[in-house]
């Protein structure tokens, strides 16, 4: 029998800078990893521009990768 668990995230997307506070990273080194495809992000759209975005971390994707990696055995189930 498994023991459910329960993880709350108090935001599902967060700026580079909200991310580098948390992270207790630098925000340019938070755009570094976010360049070399190490931080899922998604991009929003500040104006019909797409030049001019916000690029938003996906701390979702982030929990469920360390979650992942704690325990191999794990089995996410996506709706």
């Amino acid at each position: 029998m498994t023991t459910p668990i329960s993880i709350a995230i108090s935001s599902p997307y967060v700026t580079v800078d909200e991310f580098a506070r948390l992270s207790g990273m630098t925000p340019r080194t938070v755009r570094k990893y976010v360049h070399e495809g190490l931080l899922p992000t998604r991009k929003k759209k500040v104006t019909g521009r797409s030049d001019r975005s916000t690029v938003l971390i996906n701390m979702t994707a982030l929990t469920l990768e360390g979650a992942k990696s704690f325990n191999p055995e794990l089995n996410l189930k996506e709706d």
